[in-house]
């Protein structure tokens, strides 16, 4: 029994030396982790929608523009984390616009640079246009009273406006965020504004209604980290 021993002892001998003739002499340590941006995601009241309702053909102007008046309507954005965002408005119907000057809650007409489509006719006539208005008096973040500012050049400039409304683009290039009285963007989780709607319609002669027709406007807001 001893020679047996004594065998397997050498055996495991040999090879723990011959093991550590070939260990690497070296350990390596990763020192690992993840950044990860705050995700913001934009939410309208109302699901989305604002509804002028239904008009009687009858009650429209067939000379004039008819003017529809003013529909309110509130965008919150909510981040995990504070992040510092900007957010746009995008038509979806700018080939069915047509300049009717939708007047604004100011009792002026927007530029029709600003001015959104409304969809057509069945018979593809155009049925006129709105506007949309950044309020900047109804602006809450993070639970206080926020400042707005706009950007036209992608961010790389911007202005605060603390105390007017801003039109948007339908093109999408007027960028909007909330800031310092500077006007240099600053991080939030929970921000809430109010934009308000002015729509018009041309005249019921140019639009030659001969069946129920849905004002189609359609805008899509996306949202920009800074």
């Amino acid at each position: 029994m001893k020679t047996i021993f004594k065998f397997c002892a050498a055996a495991a001998l040999v090879i723990s030396t011959a093991n550590s003739a070939f260990a690497a002499e070296t350990a390596v340590m990763k020192v690992t982790g993840k950044l990860v941006m705050g995700s913001c995601t934009p939410t309208l009241a109302s699901g989305g929608v604002v509804d002028y309702g239904s008009m009687s053909v009858d009650s429209l102007s067939d000379t004039a523009v008819n003017q529809l008046g003013q529909q309110s309507i509130q965008l919150s954005v909510a981040c995990t984390s504070p992040t510092k965002v900007a957010w746009t408005i995008t038509d979806d119907r700018s080939s069915s616009v047509v300049d009717t000057g939708p007047i604004d809650q100011t009792g002026n007409p927007g530029a029709p640079a600003s001015e959104f489509g409304l969809g057509v006719t069945a018979d593809d006539v155009k049925l006129g246009s709105y506007s949309v208005v950044t309020e900047a008096h109804d602006i809450v973040v993070d639970g206080a009273a926020g400042i707005l500012a706009d950007s036209t050049d992608n961010g790389a400039t911007w202005a605060a406006d603390p105390a007017s409304s801003v039109y948007s683009r339908p093109d999408g290039t007027r960028l909007f965020t909330y800031s310092d009285a500077q006007g240099n963007p600053i991080a939030f989780k929970d921000a809430a504004d109010v934009l308000v709607i002015s729509a018009a319609i041309q005249n019921t002669t140019t639009l030659a209604i001969t069946d129920d027709t849905v004002l189609d406007g359609q805008a899509t807001i996306s949202i920009k980290y800074l």
